[in-house]
């Protein structure tokens, strides 16, 4: 009896401490064209049940190696994204693009140093990673628990300096890398795949939720959005949220940083408070955006100060 109970306690630990598989996420690679695939995060806030995957990660394998969009949140994160990778093609992942340093895009990158991947980061970017990783790790790991960043670490490693737009060649599969400077962070950088017309985008555009806007320059922005609206394109990947496959779609991050853009502008010009904007409720038309009244209430305030100071 006492040996059946040991048992049970193992397995009770098994299965209640983070391992290193793509079921603990509930990862699901979808094939949006031959031979590239999105793994769509949870379109929520980071919470104790996502473990800080909400961004979507993509990777496009060819005939000799394969590219990564995005390491995720965290070690595990990254861990049980290669583990599909493997599952679906023994080439070694030979790059991974990261398109900017927030941390559920970039908190998975020493997972893929271990496997001798290059990273393709916006210098700025790495830059803000190494100077503001730990600290971003540490509340992470305090908010939602130290087990999701079990092994996460912010490693230094080689940044070699590249001269945008970046050309790669996986092998009967040609990428694009080109890098948007001073729009939703310092160094944007998007991925396209010709042989399937996907656009993968990062966070210039958010699919159908409130966009976050923190370190954004929204003037550059919203001239990067009309930009990635004139592009050729039939499937584009945006940072959070749906795949999108109509142009339309992409002004809805464009109407919402707009508006909050400009009603922090007036706001600070007429020294009104985010407070006595947030007493008259929440705009309808921006309820229709999943986490509206969250992103309204921490992004206003952040932005009223930010022209209250330029």
């Amino acid at each position: 009896m006492k040996f059946l109970n040991i048992i049970l306690i193992l397995i009770l630990y098994f299965y209640s401490y983070p391992s290193f598989t793509s079921n603990y996420f509930d990862l699901i690679p979808i094939e949006v064209s031959k031979n590239v695939y999105v793994i769509l995060g949870d379109n929520n806030d980071i919470n104790k049940n996502n473990g800080g995957a909400i961004s979507n990660t993509g990777f496009i394998v060819g005939d000799n190696g394969i590219l990564v969009i995005d390491a995720g949140p965290s070690y595990l994160y990254a861990s049980s994204v290669i583990e599909i990778i493997n599952s679906y093609s023994k080439l070694p992942i030979k790059y991974l693009v990261v398109t900017h340093h927030h941390a559920d895009h970039s908190f998975g990158i020493s997972r893929y140093l271990e496997i001798n991947t290059e990273i393709i980061m916006a210098e700025a970017e790495a830059k803000r990673y190494l100077k503001y990783g730990n600290r971003s790790l540490r509340q992470l790991s305090s908010l939602i628990g130290e087990e999701w960043f079990l092994n996460t670490k912010i490693n230094s490693f080689q940044y070699k300096e590249k001269e945008y737009p970046v050309n790669l060649d996986l092998g009967a599969r040609n990428i694009i890398i080109e890098l948007y400077e001073e729009g939703h962070s310092d160094g944007d950088l998007i991925v396209k795949d010709l042989s399937s017309n996907t656009l993968f985008v990062g966070d210039l555009v958010f699919g159908q939720r409130a966009p976050t806007s923190p370190h954004a320059n929204i003037y550059n922005w919203k001239n990067y959005l009309d930009e990635i609206i004139k592009k050729d394109w039939d499937i584009l990947i945006p940072g959070h949220g749906n795949i999108i496959k109509n142009k339309e779609d992409v002004l809805q991050t464009k109407k919402w940083i707009t508006f909050i853009d400009k009603t922090a502008k007036e706001a600070s010009a007429n020294g009104i408070s985010a407070l006595e904007i947030f007493n008259k409720g929440l705009p309808n038309f921006i309820k229709e955006y999943k986490l509206a009244k969250e992103t309204w209430y921490r992004d206003l305030p952040l932005l009223i100060n930010k022209y209250e100071f330029d």
